[in-house]
């Protein structure tokens, strides 16, 4: 597995995070949820996963949740910083930045994969004194029962390296469409004969791979 950064930038990184998670929710009143999407909206997060040495080493936590806020279009309020790297917010922070070093998954990936901040504050209580062996375990076990109930179009789509709208653009069905069939909320089984040929072209499979 080829990873952006070096391990000797990983303490850092993980202290970065959970400071930052633990800075804005505790002390600067945001909700975990709303700052965490927030973080994988700013371009931040990328900046991490691609090994930017600013955002590796460069930045405090406090200064990472300021350019966040910044850059989402909401600065903090100001608070003194105080930090706790004992509280849960800072251990679902300082966890995420190793699972997706360790996983050599970008945080957007987990995350549509239910790998969040939610998922690792509602097990802090289990894991935050365990070996973080047990968080990847978890972890991988959350990403295998995601894989296993992934509609097969979402499944060869992703492993193409194809967005949802390229795909939509390339097969010429619409991207509603598209979103409808891998939330399973249209059946692709209703698909015109046309769509279905389209779609497995791009893709490289049968037509009836995508029903099944």
């Amino acid at each position: 597995m080829i990873r952006a950064y070096e391990q000797a930038y990983l303490s850092a990184v993980m202290d970065g995070i959970g400071t930052m998670l633990d800075y804005a929710v505790n002390s600067c009143g945001e909700d975990l949820r709303i700052f965490y999407a927030r973080f994988l909206a700013s371009g931040v997060a990328e900046q991490i996963e691609r090994g930017n040495p600013r955002y590796l080493c460069g930045l405090s936590g406090i200064e990472i949740a300021r350019e966040v806020a910044v850059r989402t279009g909401s600065p903090l309020r100001e608070a003194p910083a105080l930090i706790d790297m004992g509280s849960p917010q800072y251990w679902t922070g300082w966890a995420l930045a190793y699972l997706q070093w360790n996983l050599g998954k970008d945080f957007k990936s987990l995350q549509q994969s239910g790998i969040d901040a939610e998922f690792l504050m509602a097990r802090y209580s289990t894991l935050h004194e365990a070996d973080l062996s047990k968080t990847v375990q978890i972890a991988k076990q959350q990403l295998e029962a995601f894989q296993q109930q992934e509609s097969p179009l979402r499944r060869m789509r992703r492993n193409i390296g194809l967005t949802q709208a390229e795909l939509a653009q390339l097969s010429g069905i619409s991207l509603r469409s598209i979103r409808a069939y891998e939330q399973s909320q249209v059946g692709l089984s209703s698909a015109s004969a046309g769509s279905l040929a389209s779609l497995a072209r791009i893709l490289g499979c049968k037509p009836g791979d995508l029903i099944g």
